[in-house]
């Protein structure tokens, strides 16, 4: 932790240059498909926040999250650094929206730092894992007591560089600086290939979905995106060579600009490259990234669903069987996971498919508001009291006898710090689902989805669901 920042001061330049990108009704950081920091989630939630219904309490927690804000990944990194090149060497300066470019540095020190976590300023990812491990601390304090007075303190993280120090710097926040090892007990999952069911990265084992000739898997979401493109970025790419006669632009160029704002601001705070685009051209970039998404691991992906199921199983078993089995289960790996996970819930249906030829502007999925850095899928059971009363009628109508009040359990879902009601199960307290309608409805998925070793074309004996998550 010897590039740890002063979470004072960075939460002070937090809201500082969130002011910078907020302008009216317009929040830049709503609007970044996935490549900005973490952001709580405001539409399609529940009103009243994430606090308990009156009179109910949570007793059990299961926690999906993506890793904290890095810096790009090789291959978004490999754009960035071409277009970077290519308008270095140009004989004259640009002009119009890119004359910033004259004075602008690179701002990735080193390019072994490439998908690490990014280690200190605003946006820190270290820094940003370390908060949402007190905000959990703060919320659920009881549990965390019980869980260590029972030590059991098991969580888990997917067997990424990234992943691994966001669930250490989690871990500093939420069971303290000396959770190692005296308090928690981190257990790395390995991305293998050859783990089945058994891990948190489905994706990295579903083979049928990763063939490059399955219209079906992971190239259908890139197609749909690519379409959509062909429709709103001939015109920024005119706009910016008319500003600069002779500067040759294409698709990449123009995905890799949108990159270097999300990337530039977590490292520095805020980045000229953000006001290369006007408010309508972000919502189309922004579309643009949620057909990707949508048709890589969400909804619109056949295998989807299977990947997520294995976890969704696991963690409705365990809040069947209730805090027996313990009270906490914290797990963290990568976006394309959670997406998998949101899939198998099907918390956000869709009539139809996401058309490429127009962006819906009421659509449930949105990219910027599932997958932030730092996303995080929570599943919370909850008990309420509830008295049921019964009368004689018809001998007795007016006698009416009620049984003493009893705990009903219930499931309620946080994505992101804001509840999320499930489509025809909400009829709870707070919009929460029923524990036994929540069963039900996970059963049925599993039917709907099929095993996911067939699924997905794995070897005969290969891992068929989750054996680690437990206390």
């Amino acid at each position: 932790m010897s590039n740890w920042t002063s979470p004072i001061t960075s939460i002070a330049n937090v809201t500082q240059f969130t002011n910078v990108t907020a302008q009216g009704n317009w929040n830049l950081l709503h609007h970044l498909g996935g490549h900005g920091p973490w952001i709580p989630k405001v539409d399609g939630v529940v009103e009243g926040g994430f606090g308990p219904p009156e009179g109910c309490r949570v007793e059990q927690v299961h926690m999906m999250a993506r890793h904290h804000e890095r810096y790009p990944t090789i291959g978004t990194h490999s754009r960035m650094v071409s277009l970077h090149n290519h308008l270095r060497t140009l004989d004259f300066d640009l002009e119009g929206d890119l004359a910033f470019f004259k004075n602008w540095t690179y701002f990735m020190p080193n390019t072994q730092d490439t998908g690490q976590l990014i280690p200190t300023g605003p946006y820190a990812g270290t820094l940003g894992a370390f908060k949402a491990g007190v905000d959990l601390r703060t919320r659920y304090p009881d549990l965390r007591t019980t869980a260590i007075t029972h030590n059991q303190t098991n969580f888990w993280a997917a067997g990424s560089h990234r992943v691994i120090e966001t669930a250490k710097f989690f871990a500093s926040g939420f069971w303290g600086l000396n959770w190692e090892p005296e308090l928690a007990n981190l257990h790395v999952i390995p991305e293998s290939s050859k783990r089945g069911a058994d891990t948190l990265t489905t994706g990295s084992t579903c083979k049928a979905a990763r063939k490059p000739e399955n219209h079906h898997g992971v190239p259908d979401g890139p197609h749909a995106s690519e379409e959509w493109m062909k429709l709103f970025m001939p015109a920024i790419i005119q706009r910016l060579s008319q500003q600069n006669p002779g500067l040759k632009l294409n698709f990449h160029d123009i995905r890799a600009m949108e990159s270097f704002c999300g990337f530039d601001l977590m490292v520095r705070g805020s980045s000229p490259w953000c006001n290369v685009f006007t408010h309508d051209e972000w919502r189309d970039l922004e579309y643009a990234r949620d057909l990707s998404q949508y048709y890589r691991h969400g909804p619109g992906n056949k295998y989807s669903a299977a990947r997520g199921f294995p976890f969704l199983n696991a963690t409705t078993n365990l809040l069947s069987a209730g805090t027996s089995n313990g009270s906490l289960f914290l797990s963290f790996a990568h976006d394309n996971n959670v997406l998998d996970l949101l899939s198998a819930l099907d918390l956000f249906p869709i009539s139809g498919e996401l058309p490429t030829d127009h962006a819906p502007e009421d659509r449930s999925w949105k990219t910027s508001s599932l997958i932030p850095m730092g996303s995080r899928v929570v599943f919370e059971r909850m008990v309420c009291p509830q008295v049921f009363c019964h009368s004689n009628a018809p001998l007795y109508p007016n006698h009416i006898y009620c049984d003493p009040p009893h705990d009903e359990p219930y499931v309620r879902i946080v994505i992101n710090d804001g509840v999320v009601a499930t489509p025809d199960c909400d009829d709870g307290p707070g919009k929460s689902c029923p524990l036994a309608s929540f069963e039900r409805r996970v059963m049925l998925k599993g039917w709907e989805v099929g095993d996911f070793g067939r699924v997905c074309e794995l070897e005969e004996g290969a891992p068929n669901k989750i054996t680690f998550l437990h206390q």
